[in-house]
């Protein structure tokens, strides 16, 4: 008995091993095809589209506001070099370079902006530079919601003071 359990304990091991890179295959970000997919099987909506010059960028949604996923250094619509998780709130007063640096100074991941025209830019980038798993970009997006969450919560807590 104990010589059946050890030849099949090694064969038993690389089984549940085998299973699990089945269930967590690589993914080659360069392309957005596969950024696309790999939002849909990690539960979100997600759509190609192009920009006015041609570029590929994905629009999606979390927190129940719409972000987009572009995509920098391509080679045409595919072989791209890095990618950027973005959306952003329309001008307000409250907008300013120092809330701005109020927020960055103390977030590592997600950073914001204020554009010319002062709205509010958020924006987190990544490389696409070698595989990753799903679930490594699964986390990906998961941090994106989070921070997206906290900055709404942040934005909202700067306009109570602001308001009285």
């Amino acid at each position: 008995m104990r010589r059946l359990i050890a030849i099949l304990a090694p064969l038993l091991g690389m089984t549940i091993a085998g299973q699990a890179a089945a269930q967590d295959k690589l993914l080659d970000l360069r392309q957005p095809t596969i950024v696309v997919g790999a939002l849909h099987d990690a539960g979100y909506k997600a759509e190609l589209k192009q920009n006015s010059k041609g570029e590929p960028y994905v629009l999606s949604s979390a927190n129940g506001s719409d972000f987009t996923i572009e995509f920098y250094g391509c080679t045409g619509q595919n072989d791209c070099g890095s990618y950027q998780f973005s959306s952003w709130y329309k001008a307000e007063p409250l907008f300013t370079i120092a809330l701005a640096n109020e927020w960055n100074v103390g977030k590592r991941f997600l950073k914001i902006a204020v554009d010319k025209d002062g709205n509010l830019n958020e924006y987190m980038d990544f490389t696409a530079i070698g595989k990753t798993t799903q679930a490594n970009f699964a986390d990906i997006v998961d941090w994106y919601q989070v921070m997206d969450a906290d900055l709404a919560k942040f934005v909202a807590a700067k306009k109570t003071p602001a308001a009285k």
